[in-house]
């Protein structure tokens, strides 16, 4: 499997130029904000991926009390609202996350990780019965 989620040149088109030329963007741990919608963009879950040591993830950011708010409140000044995390994406690049490159296929992750995957991972996408 190999992760190219950018090559369509229809995708590429509607990207601005700064993520092409700064591809440490990519990796920055911060919240995505669009209007009422705060959602973490955690990188860190999938380093391996983008050819970096994966090491055992850490709890997802659990966003809950953020899902329940919505467009519905018509007069929220929703910049101000979510100023903590606007001014998170605007300082991104501090939250660029430890990458370790693969030398080896062996060394693709932390030497903790494989047993840590074996108990809280999914190495089958379909069930026992399924398979």
């Amino acid at each position: 499997f190999q992760w190219t989620p950018y090559e369509d040149l229809a995708i590429r088109a509607v990207i601005l130029d700064e993520y092409f030329q700064n591809l440490n963007a990519w990796h920055v741990k911060v919240p995505l904000v669009n209007f009422a919608i705060v959602e973490t963009h955690q990188s860190d879950r999938v380093l391996r991926q983008f050819g970096f040591r994966q090491p055992i993830s850490v709890a997802p950011d659990v966003l809950d009390d953020h899902h329940r708010i919505n467009l519905w409140q018509l007069h929220t000044d929703w910049p101000r609202f979510w100023s903590y995390y606007i001014q998170m994406w605007e300082d991104r690049y501090d939250y660029i996350r430890t990458r370790e490159p693969i030398i080896v296929s062996k060394l693709a992750c932390v030497p903790e990780y494989m047993p840590w995957f074996r108990i809280h991972g999914k190495p089958y996408l379909l069930s026992e019965k399924e398979r």
